[in-house]
């Protein structure tokens, strides 16, 4: 093993065992059930919190979130809600480490690799790419060859931007959205192919995100979620059958449930007094415009393109500018939840942020103060707590976790999802009822997902040297290492998985290098942030 073995790994964006299990008892994904009795399957344990962020990247470094940096689709290290980009990422991926030891790749559709780095090999970008008019492919010229006639047309989702269409769709014209998603999936798997076809590599790698959208926005129907999965299987067969030699690798980043209730979370830290806003978040600018979208929503989608106008430039501006940040009075703040998708608590530091009110010496009771204020947050219809779980970011990542994590990280007792948006709950009928206030719990509505994440993913293996009908489970931290090791390759001794040793006949050699990663430690990025936010309030330009 190692020597002329190629990897082909194939991220399901949210694929779940629940549904998978009596899907493939029923002969309905003839691929997965082949892999599950041929090969090894089971639970591939995500990243906490398990969102799609911090967990493709966790599998594509084999580390954890507090060394890679990755913690959300929005920095943490600010207050402004941009977007990420791969730089941010502060350890190799798996294609670096390939690259470093003259192995080649083909990675296409991994979300947070844009901007693409330069790789032994082809890489073209996945989720938050910010547009189709951006360089996404290296080398720069496959871009070109991303027509129908060449490698095939490559579909290009935009984070923010896309999910107000996705969203109206799911609502109004569902089976059009299982089309899209499914043409998605089409439009990615022939990519990959044909590039595998045309370059030679020893890894290739291609995520189908449409699994995930399928299963947020369409939980209700099964039937829609299914054709997803099974146009996922499709291709999978179609890469088995031309790859036999092959060791296939197939995973997700987390799982799926359904949320009964939602946790409007800054609704709560604004009634506690920990969030101030602009204006009346009952009645107000903002409110009033979420309310009216929602009350005429399907007369907008019925009526404009809305695709088209979210992805035009003054669409995309707009749409990223707005948002529950833009109402909040950060000079009186004292700590929000940060997105909808990043489970945790920002402390509004002085010396940290621009408008920071939190003195240094009061952070320790600041956060104690909000641990004791989420351990009591209770479901008004039922009396129960909500928060199953409080972590400080040391515990979780660790001292020395890189790219300033959040301060609070919880998880949400089974049944409930979480909502960042600042707004009365119950669209246009609540805000017309001048003494509704502002709820904290709501069944979802129609800025919520109807499914949500769970931590446990999947994890599917096959090949010539691995066991059949064997039950597994691992994390998403183990996936580098296993590959390393089945290319015949030292794992560096910073990663934090294992090679999943149990799944192969033949064991792989094991081997493992010191080496350390050159990133900078957490009290010189802090020194580094401060002299920004230095330079920031000097109003001082560094070129």
């Amino acid at each position: 093993m190692g020597k002329g073995q190629k990897v082909i790994i194939i991220g399901l964006d949210g694929g779940t065992l629940n549904l998978m299990n009596p899907w493939m008892e029923e002969g309905k994904l003839p691929n997965f059930s082949k892999i599950k009795k041929k090969g090894v399957y089971g639970k591939l344990r995500s990243t906490t919190p398990c969102y799609s962020a911090p967990a493709w990247v966790s599998i594509s470094t084999g580390v954890q979130p507090g060394k890679h940096g990755i913690y959300d689709f929005f920095p943490t290290d600010s207050l402004k809600k941009k977007i990420i980009n791969s730089r941010y990422r502060r350890t190799p991926a798996i294609w670096n480490v390939l690259t470093d030891e003259g192995k080649k790749s083909i990675i296409v559709n991994i979300p947070g690799t844009y901007p693409p780095e330069k790789i032994n090999g082809v890489m073209i970008t996945g989720l938050l790419t910010p547009s189709e008019e951006s360089d996404f492919t290296y080398p720069k010229e496959v871009k070109n060859n991303l027509t129908k006639d060449k490698l095939g047309k490559y579909e290009l989702e935009q984070v923010v931007v896309d999910d107000i269409p996705k969203g109206l769709t799911a609502k109004y014209a569902p089976e059009k959205l299982a089309e899209q998603v499914n043409m998605i999936t089409i439009s990615h798997a022939t990519v990959t192919m044909n590039l595998m076809q045309k370059y030679e590599w020893d890894l290739a790698m291609v995520v189908f995100r449409g699994t995930d959208d399928a299963q947020h926005l369409l939980w209700d129907r099964k039937d829609l979620i299914l054709s997803c999965y099974k146009k996922a299987d499709e291709y999978l067969g179609k890469f088995m059958e031309k790859y036999p030699d092959a060791l296939f690798i197939i995973v997700s980043d987390h799982g799926f449930g359904q949320p009964e209730k939602y946790v409007y979370l800054n609704n709560a830290l604004y009634n506690a007094g920990y969030l101030k806003t602009t204006s009346d978040p009952a009645r107000g600018f903002n409110a009033f415009v979420t309310s009216m979208f929602d009350t005429f929503s399907k007369f907008i989608f019925h009526i404009l393109p809305v695709k088209k106008l979210v992805r035009t430039q003054i669409g995309r501006k707009i749409i990223q500018s707005s948002g529950v940040k833009s109402n909040i009075d950060f000079s009186k703040t004292k700590a929000l939840y940060h997105s909808v998708c990043s489970r945790g608590i920002r402390i509004n530091l002085k010396d940290k942020y621009i408008e920071g009110i939190v003195d240094k010496k009061d952070y320790t009771k600041v956060r104690s103060n909000l641990i004791g204020f989420l351990n009591n947050l209770k479901d008004p219809e039922t009396g129960e707590n909500i928060v199953e779980t409080i972590y400080t970011s040391e515990e979780i990542y660790g001292k020395n976790a890189v790219n300033d994590p959040l301060d609070l990280i919880f998880d949400l007792k089974e049944g409930y999802g979480a909502q960042e948006l600042i707004q009365p709950v119950g669209g246009m009928k609540a805000f017309l009822n001048w003494n509704a206030g502002l709820s904290i719990i709501s069944p979802p509505g129609f800025y919520d997902w109807v499914g949500d994440h769970s931590q446990y993913g999947i994890i599917f293996m096959y090949g010539k040297n691995i066991k059949a009908g064997k039950k597994i489970d691992a994390s998403v931290v183990d996936i580098v290492p296993t590959v390393l090791s089945a290319l015949g390759i030292a794992i560096p001794s910073y990663i934090d998985g294992k090679t999943l040793n149990d799944a192969f006949v033949k064991k792989p050699k094991v081997e493992i290098i010191e080496k350390k990663e050159k990133i900078l430690t957490k009290s010189e990025f802090d020194k580094i942030k401060k002299f920004r936010l230095i330079l920031k309030k000097n109003k001082i330009k560094v070129k």
